[in-house]
Formats: structure tokens, sequence, C-alpha cells
């Protein structure tokens, strides 16, 4: 029961980190396609990097969340 569990809130994470990565790359493509003046290969690798470092700390807190850390 302790594996199915802890599987089952692994799947759980997967899913919440899917999530927060999609919504978080939504809100770059909005921020590029509103500002077209800020749309160049850099800004595009730093705020992919943003988003990828966003999406990955906010899974952790729900993370720690989720497995009663606090």
């Amino acid at each position: 029961s302790f594996v199915r569990d802890f599987l089952v809130k692994l799947v759980a994470l997967a899913h919440i980190w899917a999530y927060l990565h999609h919504f978080c790359a939504g809100l770059r493509h909005l921020w590029m396609d509103v500002s077209h003046s800020a749309v160049n290969k850099e800004f595009g690798k730093s705020s992919a990097v943003v988003v990828l470092v966003i999406s990955l700390g906010l899974t952790l807190v729900l993370g720690a969340k989720l497995f009663g850390l606090y």
C-alpha cells in the first residue's frame, strides 16, 4: 500500500509539473506576443530557462505539500 501510494503521488507530481510548466510557458508566449520588440534569440533562451526554474520551484513547493512535509 505504501509503495502504491508513493507511486500515485509521483504520478500526481509529474502532472503538477506538466501543468505548471505549460502554464508558465503560456504566460511567456503571451508576453512575447504582447511585446514584439522583446522577441529575439537571447530573450527566448533566457525566458525558457526562467520558465523551467519557476515551474520546478513551484513543483517543489507543491510536491512538499503533497508528500506532507508541511
